[in-house]
């Protein structure tokens, strides 16, 4: 169970969840997306971070993967993620480092960098959960 803490008088509609993907793993990549994706409906925005090996989820060469528990292909949960109004920020370094081009990543998805992680990780606006 996951408890989000909201201090003062923010409600959830006032919040950005930020949802931090540091791991390629199906099972915590799915567990991610979906959550990204709940998260739209319950906040004020919806943000899928993807760092380190995270950044592989958004390969196109790579055909995604089926969500576990679902028949939903990972690449496609994150195209109506990013339809429905989700931020996909992928990180600028990581993909260097993993030999990721930009031409490879799914269209919609955000390049990130310490300005763009640090925006979100210090606004008071925002709740951030990692996997």
């Amino acid at each position: 169970m996951i408890i989000i803490i909201l201090e003062g008088n923010m409600s959830t509609k006032d919040k950005i969840v930020v949802v931090h993907l540091s791991s390629d793993d199906e099972m915590k990549a799915g567990k991610a997306l979906r959550f990204a994706d709940k998260a739209l409906t319950h906040a004020a925005g919806s943000v899928l971070m993807l760092s380190a090996q995270g950044v592989n989820i958004a390969k196109r060469s790579t055909g995604g993967f089926t969500l576990p528990g679902t028949d939903i292909n990972s690449l496609d949960a994150i195209r109506q993620f990013i339809k429905d109004d989700g931020r996909v920020y992928v990180g600028k370094e990581c993909m260097k480092t993993l030999g990721i081009s930009a031409t490879d990543i799914i269209a919609g998805c955000e390049p990130s960098d310490a300005t763009v992680t640090f925006d979100l990780l210090l606004s008071d606006d925002t709740e951030m959960i990692s996997w």
